[in-house]
């Protein structure tokens, strides 16, 4: 089990770190993709320095009232973001293909600013 999550962490940091070397194009849905990834940590979504950038961006999108990235490779068939009006984090719900749904707490721009100033010097791009 542990060789098994060994594996998937470094999987998603490779995946992040080479993702974050290319362009974005308004097409790509490469960016929601390291966004899922993130949330889906066991180890919290600021939990590796290469989640910070696509979260930060997550954070100005929705600030700006974009909806919620969705990942078809992962199998998300839809997101729905939910606000609390008190100022609380928000969530979102996932719904995957196959029907099951995952709720995520989305952190805050403080708990971001934060797990940016824990990273590694030149580890945050």
């Amino acid at each position: 089990m542990r060789n098994r999550l060994c594996t998937s962490v470094a999987s998603v940091v490779l995946l992040l770190g080479s993702g974050s070397m290319m362009p974005a194009r308004a097409a790509d849905n490469g960016w929601a993709c390291q966004v899922l990834l993130c949330a889906s940590n066991p180890g919290g979504w600021m939990q590796y320095a290469q989640c910070v950038p696509p979260i930060r961006k997550l954070l100005r999108t929705l600030a700006f009232g974009g909806g919620f990235p969705t990942c078809s490779a992962a199998g998300v068939k839809s997101a729905r973001y939910i606000k609390p009006d008190d100022g609380r984090p928000g969530r979102v719900i996932m719904t995957m293909t196959d029907g099951s749904r995952t709720t995520y707490r989305v952190p805050s721009e403080a708990e971001v600013a934060q797990a940016e100033a824990a990273a590694p010097l030149g580890s945050v791009q």
